[in-house]
């Protein structure tokens, strides 16, 4: 299951951003990466920009924490 945090639910709205990009960011990633803790990101290309969402895994479920646009993914060289 997806859990978005209350801080991902309101980037979400004042970065008008649906919650459907993020889950298929989530389900089909074109890069994932390792953060630091528990946490992950992983992001997705649509259009011109990349998704980026951070998550961590708790138990069988995937907390939100956020998420934004990025020109290009930070982690590639």
């Amino acid at each position: 299951m997806i859990i978005f945090t209350q801080h991902a639910l309101l980037k979400l709205e004042q970065r008008n951003i649906p919650k459907l990009l993020v889950v298929k960011t989530l389900e089909f990633p074109d890069y994932e990466f390792d953060s630091y803790g528990e946490r992950g990101i992983v992001y997705k290309k649509f259009s011109k920009l990349y998704l980026k969402v951070i998550y961590m895994k708790e138990g069988g479920n995937i907390i939100v924490i956020t998420q934004y646009w990025e020109e290009k993914p930070r982690l590639i060289k």
